[in-house]
């Protein structure tokens, strides 16, 4: 006589129907769950004590190429400047300014994104930079923060912005050079244009060379013009930069938020656990 087959799966039914059913009926023991998990994230959160916390605002990075297009560079990415600012060499540099240990700055140190505005291209103007820096200290949290700020703004700052920099600078320094040239020329053509005993050919060679200064004055104003723009541009834009130094302020070392949240779901399934249990118990 055979023995007559059992179906898994109606069965996995049958105790998902009973869970639920036990759910239901004894819900109060789950909401009791909840609000216990709820007090005791809140209680863990307040035993890590406090900190204090200070995070510096750092705009990227942003290169142009010579026809105004941006140029992404791997140096000014958020993740670089992730890797930038939590490793050992960057928290040595702090250490020696600050004075605050590097075994105090190890695992206190974060960095996050701040987006500013749309678009898929993480350009200047879309993303900032947020560098936070938690100490036991007001004063340590802050210079640690704005130290660590200002070493990587310098160092994801990519060798072709700086280069462009000295490029610029040289050339409007010559241009700036050949104006001030050219103008004494002006001013001495004008000043032999003055005297009485130039013959008509004298003076219209000496107008002709006077219009042609004149013309390379114009020329070479334009160019300056056009340089100290471009300069500024780079200087203020292309050039990571803190936009906002860092303040500190009082916190706990735990997130109360993500301690919560994971207290009431411990809480919820302790007490779905409990409220299956004691239906079970109370039917049998």
């Amino acid at each position: 006589m055979s023995t007559p087959e059992t179906d898994p799966g109606a069965e996995r039914d049958v105790d998902l129907a009973r869970w639920r059913g036990a759910l239901a009926r004894r819900w109060w023991i789950v909401a009791a769950g909840a609000v216990a998990g709820i007090v005791v994230g809140g209680l863990f959160s307040l035993s890590g004590g406090s900190v204090y916390e200070a995070s510096a605002l750092l705009a990227p990075s942003q290169a142009f190429s010579p026809n105004g297009s941006p140029v992404l560079s791997y140096t000014s990415s958020p993740r670089a400047i992730n890797v930038l600012a939590t490793q050992d060499s960057t928290l040595a540099k702090v250490a020696a300014q600050t004075h605050v240990p590097v075994e105090q700055l190890r695992g206190h140190v974060s960095t996050a994104t701040v987006n500013t505005g749309a678009g898929s291209t993480a350009t200047r103007g879309s993303v900032l930079i947020q560098i936070t820096v938690q100490a036991h200290k007001k004063t340590d949290a802050a210079d640690a923060a704005n130290a660590l700020g200002a070493i990587i703004a310098k160092e994801s700052t990519g060798p072709y912005v700086i280069q462009s920099i000295k490029t610029l600078q040289q050339d409007l320094k010559s241009n700036q050079a050949q104006l001030k040239s050219v103008n004494k020329e002006i001013t001495a053509f004008n000043n032999a244009l003055k005297s009485t005993s130039l013959n008509s050919i004298e003076e219209l060679l000496l107008t002709q060379q006077a219009d042609n200064a004149l013309l390379r004055a114009g020329n070479l104003n334009d160019k300056i013009e056009a340089q100290t723009q471009q300069l500024t541009l780079t200087q203020n834009i292309e050039l990571a930069q803190i936009i906002s130094p860092a303040a500190a302020v009082k916190t706990t070392a735990r997130s109360r938020r993500n301690s919560i949240l994971v207290g009431l779901l411990i809480g919820l399934i302790v007490g779905g656990i409990a409220a299956i249990v004691a239906d079970t118990r109370k039917r049998a």
